[in-house]
C-alpha cells in the first residue's frame, strides 16, 4: 500500500503559527491502513495512530529515509525551528 507523508498546513490561511504542538518538527504518514505521526531529528514515534507494530516500524523506516526532505518541508511551512 502506498504511503503519503503529510506536513501540517492550512492552505487557506498559509502556514500555521508555532503553537506548542508545532514547535518540534514532525510528520504524519498515512496509508489506506491508517496513520502514525513521527517526530523528526531524531525520528521517533509521536502518535502511534492506528498502525500496528509492524506497520509503524515500516512507516518509521520511510520517515527515516526521507527525513532531510521532511525537515526541509517543515521549515518551509513553519518558518524554521
Amino acid at each position: 500500500m502506498p504511503h503519503r507523508l503529510h506536513v501540517d498546513r492550512d492552505l487557506s490561511s498559509g502556514p500555521r503559527p508555532n503553537i506548542d504542538t508545532h514547535k518540534r518538527a514532525h510528520v504524519r504518514i498515512e496509508s489506506g491502513d491508517g496513520f502514525a505521526e513521527f517526530w523528526l531529528s531524531p525520528v521517533r514515534v509521536k502518535e502511534p495512530g492506528s498502525y500496528n507494530d509492524i506497520q509503524r516500524a515500516r512507516a518509521g523506516r520511510i520517515v527515516e529515509q526521507f527525513e532531510p526532505e521532511c525537515i526541509e518541508a517543515w521549515e518551509r511551512v513553519h518558518g524554521g525551528r
